[in-house]
Formats: C-alpha cells, structure tokens, sequence
C-alpha cells in the first residue's frame, strides 16, 4: 500500500500504551515450565514472535479518556493479553493458519494440539490473571468487568461461528452477511474499550459512548484488516484455501463484469504480487467498493462523534488520529 503516515503513528501510539503490559505478559509466559521441552521452546517461539498492542492499547486509551491513568491499567491489560493470545491461537487453528506477517504461526511450526493445548494454558492462566487485576475494585465494579468480558468473548465465538458457516459458500457469500459478520467480531475492541472505561471508574454515559466507539472502530480495523489480506499474496492464498474471502472480494464478486477474472485469478494453484495487484485494479474500478468507502466514511464519523465525551484532550486527539488512521489509502 501507499505512504502510511497515519498508520505508523497510530501504531506507535498503540505500542507505548501496550509496552509495558506486554512486558509484563512475555515475562510471565517464560516463567512457566512444563515438563515436555517442545512447549517451553513453543511458548518461547510464541513470545519472539507476538506483538499485540491494538487490543491492549485501545483498552488504555477507553480507560485515559474518562480519567484514568496508564499505569493504573497494566493489570487489567496483562490479564486481557493472556485471554487474547489463547483466542489467536485457538483462530489460526480453525483458519489454517500457518503464516501470518511472513512468520510461521504456532500452529504453523508446532501442529495443532500443541497450540490448543498452549491456548488453553494462557486461557486459564488469563482468567486467573483477570480476577487478581480487580481484586482492589468495589465487589460491584469487579462483577461487572468479568460479565462484561464473559459477555463480548461470547460474541466473538459466536461471529466465529457465524463466519465458519459462510466459509461453507465461499464463493457466493453476500456481503451484508459477510459485513454483518465482521460487526458482531468488532465485540472484541468494542468490549476492550468497553471495560476499560468501566476499569477506570468512568460514568455511565461515557462507558457506552467508549461501548459504541469500540464497535465502530473494531469495524473499521476488521474491514482495513480485510483490505490488507488482498495486497498480500501468501495472505490471499490462505484466506482461499481455508477462510471467507476478504471484504473487498466478496463485494466485487457481486459485480458481473469482473466476477470472472476474479475467480479465474483466484483459482490459481499459485498466488504471487502480480494477481494481487490485478486483483486490486479491478477492485477500486467497482461501484460497489465506491459504495463501502462511503460506509466506512459514516461508520468514522460516527466514532469521532463519541469522542466528544472524552475527558482527556490528549486522549481525544490520539483516538481521533487511529479512527483516522483505519481508511488511510483505501
């Protein structure tokens, strides 16, 4: 993709705010010991090669924007990166994912039942971590994160669920379900913010706008994340072979004109920069793709109006600059 100012900014944001958190996380990983050797050199792969400040990071900025302060927030985000990591590895496994970012995954270069089994470990090592992280909460407020958490990771099972149904009719999925879909796994950012807000106290009315921001910008993240598989050729490759076909695909396969160098392109055994790039030419010709940047256009706006509810100035302008930042140079 072109020049990515935005992005890179909005990605260095995301990493201060997760920085030490996730120190804190890989330190905690490598303090576990199991008696088999191939999962501590797993869980050891495993930390060298991730890097998740997105979920942590947003997570902080709902929790600064209604006054509260980043170091306050590291336990809640430690726990979270523990529960996050288990459900990525628990998704590469049903998506077949052995690469992601040029870098095998750990179902890619340790099979299959040794990233469940890891994923189960950091799952229960997360939950554990979850109830330590509000145990200095009122009994109400820390009831309440741990519903709250329970009730959006339910969500993302359930658009899992849902998007392992339209993998079933890859090539004729509609795009509203497929649209619908990623707005019901858009509960993963939307309930990170959601109990970040509620982490630092903040009141109800900044709690829900913090709620409808994370949706709108858990949206946008999935659709920029949909947009980026198509530049990517190994990406491409496995999203035909295993998963739905990214957003951009699925609406162009609508138009009749172009459905069948599409298909044509994609049927190949053997994905490489140049399919991709015809790929991309034939995608920004659509009306229909003039139609979903419009969407997304509403879906911004819509973000940066719950902004208003902001405490922080500071925290204000950094959300502003990563809703921004998701439709840059699409």
């Amino acid at each position: 993709m072109a020049d990515e100012g935005l992005a890179k900014k909005a990605l260095a944001i995301l990493q201060v705010k997760s920085e030490k958190a996730l120190k804190n996380v890989k330190e905690l990983i490598l303090q576990e010991k199991f008696e088999c050797e191939r999962v501590n050199e797993a869980l050891r792969y495993y930390i060298s090669t991730w890097n998740d400040t997105t979920r942590p990071g947003v997570l902080a900025l709902a929790h600064e924007a209604v006054g509260g302060e980043l170091e306050e927030v590291v336990p809640l985000q430690t726990a979270m990166l523990l529960i996050d990591a288990a459900m990525d590895i628990h998704d590469d496994i049903l998506d077949k994912s052995t690469i992601k970012h040029s870098k095998k995954t750990l179902y890619g270069k340790f099979g299959e039942e040794l990233a469940l089994l890891i994923g189960n470990s950091l799952l229960i090592k997360g939950l554990n971590y979850l109830n330590k992280a509000a145990e200095n909460l009122s009994i109400n407020r820390k009831q309440v994160i741990i519903d709250n958490v329970k009730d959006f990771l339910l969500k993302v099972i359930d658009a899992h669920i849902l998007e392992a149904e339209l993998k079933k009719t890859k090539w004729n999925v509609k795009p509203d379900e497929y649209f619908h879909m990623l707005e019901i796994k858009a509960a993963d950012i939307e309930g990170h913010m959601r109990i970040g807000a509620i982490y630092a106290g903040g009141t109800e009315q900044q709690v829900e706008a913090m709620t409808r921001l994370g949706k709108c910008l858990g949206t946008l993240l999935l659709v920029r994340e949909d947009f980026v598989d198509v530049y990517e050729p190994d990406e491409l490759m496995s999203r035909v072979k295993y998963e739905c076909l990214p957003l951009p695909i699925t609406i162009t396969l609508q138009n009749k004109v172009y459905k069948e160098k599409i298909v044509s392109i994609l049927s190949k055994e053997k994905i490489d920069e140049r399919d991709t790039r015809n790929i991309v030419e034939i995608i920004y010709k659509t009306p229909e793709i003039t139609r979903l940047k419009r969407q997304l256009n509403a879906l911004k706006k819509r973000a940066i109006v719950e902004i208003t509810n902001v405490s922080k100035a500071k925290a204000a302008n950094e959300l502003k600059l990563i809703i921004s930042s998701t439709l840059e140079d699409l």
